[in-house]
């Protein structure tokens, strides 16, 4: 008896660790086996919303279901992704993550409600957004030597208080000792500065190139790491002696912290085809953005380096939002 009670414990668990297996073979191959929605933090228009308009057609594709998008707006992207941190990690709810909400805003705002690494699964890289310092032409500069040797009393927008442009902004005047006063002012102070109201503003490629490329703003320098291949004559900060002065708007998919590694992998898989299929490089080349390839385990790193290089500056100057 006791043999055959062994024999039969041993059946059992054989045919347990099968079912088990078998059924994460299934869920595996249903998955997606719904729609897919993936949150917009931002209003309809802006750059996280275009990107994952681009996105969410090829992910379709990509898997045999429906991929759309929602857009929840509201505090400078946190409701949203705050959302999404709370929702189900069953692979059916994404979010479209960003600077913003995810870096910036957790670093200014204790209360925002959620850890940007603990709370969230970081899936691929979508794209990047470069930032620029412009300036009218009548302050006379043309690189960031000029505007040193202007110093003086001077003032710059940037895409709004606490934003990346903002942080760029303030490490810059740290580190050439400029005193640049910070003014908020609507869409990054485009208009006040095209009237030369205000001399400067740091902001996105996307939004100032077309006053560059008029000649109506004199470009000083981009963030990026190195020279932006759509604007290939405007120097880097680092190369005019800044090189702690960098900083691109990254957006990247995510979704809520414990997404299953299949789900995960096979998202990571297909998103960074579709970002380096031909068709997709043409669309981010028209929006001047760059890309970077990672798989899951370097984009949740790249997450937690920027965070850990912004937060203690946004303390050291003391920006703080409630």
């Amino acid at each position: 008896m006791p043999v055959l009670r062994t024999g039969l414990l041993a059946l059992v668990c054989l045919l347990a660790c099968l079912g088990v297996a078998g059924g994460l073979s299934y869920a595996q191959q249903e998955w997606p086996a719904k729609p897919v929605r993936i949150v917009v933090p931002f209003a309809p228009g802006g750059s996280s919303d275009q990107l994952a308009r681009l996105l969410a057609p090829e992910l379709s594709t990509a898997f045999g279901q429906q991929f759309f998008i929602e857009n929840r707006a509201g505090s400078s992207g946190s409701i949203g992704a705050a959302a999404v941190a709370k929702s189900a990690p069953d692979g059916y709810t994404l979010v479209n993550a960003g600077s913003g909400p995810h870096l910036t805003g957790p670093a200014i705002n204790p209360n925002i409600g959620y850890d940007p690494l603990k709370d969230f699964t970081h899936i691929a890289m979508l794209a990047a957004d470069s930032y620029v310092l412009v300036a009218h032409p009548a302050l006379g500069a043309k690189s960031i030597a000029d505007l040193v040797r202007i110093g003086g009393n001077l003032s710059s927008a940037s895409p709004g208080a606490g934003s990346l442009g903002h942080l760029i902004l303030e490490r810059f005047k740290r580190s050439a000792k400029l005193n640049i006063q910070h003014v908020p002012s609507p869409k990054s102070g485009m208009q006040d500065v095209l009237g030369n109201h205000i001399p400067l503003t740091l902001t996105t490629l996307l939004t100032a190139g077309q006053q560059i490329r008029a000649g109506l703003l004199v470009p000083l320098a981009v963030s990026a790491a190195k020279r932006h291949p759509a604007y290939p004559d405007i120097p880097t900060f680092a190369e005019q002696g800044f090189p702690e002065v960098r900083g691109d708007t990254w957006f990247w998919l995510a979704g809520p912290s414990g997404l299953p590694p299949f789900v995960v992998q096979q998202l990571n898989q297909e998103t960074r085809r579709i970002v380096k299929a031909p068709k997709m490089q043409e669309q981010l080349n028209k929006l001047s953005l760059l890309t970077q390839d990672l798989d899951p385990a370097g984009v949740t790193k790249f997450v937690a380096d920027e965070y850990g290089y912004w937060a203690p500056l946004a303390k050291e100057i003391g920006l703080s939002v409630q």
